[in-house]
C-alpha cells in the first residue's frame, strides 16, 4: 500500500512541474484578434486606449469619456474645441456618420526612441454624406503608471 502511495504521490509532483513550467508569465500572455493577429496584453491595453478615445468622439459624441483616454495636454485641447463636432472638424480633420476603426497590428513602434511612447496607426473606414471614406492615421500613445493614453494625434499631412 505504501508502495502505490510514493508512485501517486511522485505521479502527483510530476503533474505539478509540468504545469508549472508550461507556465508563462502574466503580462506575456497572447491575444488572437478577429484579424488572426496574435498580441500581448501590453498591446491590448495600447488597443483599448486608442480605440476607446476614438469612438468616444465619432460614435458616442461623449467628449469626457474621450478625455479619460487622453493625456493632460490633449485633454486640454478637446476641451478648448468644446463639441464633438468642432474636434472631428479642427483637431481630427475627419468627419464620418458611420466608422469602423481598426488598428494595423504591425504598426506599433516606439516614437523618438522613448520606451514609454509608441506610435500606431489606425484604419478607418466608413461613410459621410453617403459616399465610402477610408483614411489612416498616426497617433502617439504615452504608457503613464495606469496605464496608456493618447497623447498625440499627428498630422497626415507630415506623415512619413
Amino acid at each position: 500500500m505504501s508502495y502505490l502511495l510514493k508512485i501517486s504521490s511522485n505521479v502527483a509532483a510530476i503533474v505539478i512541474l509540468l504545469g508549472l513550467v508550461g507556465c508563462e508569465p502574466a503580462n506575456q500572455e497572447t491575444y488572437t484578434d478577429r484579424m488572426g493577429h496574435k498580441t500581448s496584453q501590453e498591446n491590448q491595453s495600447k488597443m483599448h486606449a486608442a480605440l476607446s478615445f476614438y469612438y468616444a468622439i465619432y460614435r458616442e459624441g461623449d467628449i469626457n469619456k474621450a478625455k479619460s483616454f487622453t493625456t493632460d495636454r490633449l485633454a486640454k485641447l478637446l476641451t478648448h474645441y468644446g463639441s464633438a463636432s468642432a474636434i472631428q472638424r479642427y483637431v481630427l480633420n475627419r468627419y464620418f456618420d458611420s466608422v469602423e476603426i481598426t488598428i494595423d497590428p504591425t504598426s506599433f513602434t516606439q516614437y523618438l526612441n522613448r520606451e514609454n511612447e509608441q506610435r500606431v496607426t489606425l484604419v478607418f473606414q466608413g461613410t459621410y454624406n453617403g459616399e465610402q471614406v477610408k483614411d489612416r492615421r498616426d497617433i502617439v500613445l504615452v504608457r503613464d503608471k495606469e496605464g496608456w493614453l493618447v497623447d498625440q494625434i499627428l498630422d497626415p499631412r507630415y506623415r512619413p
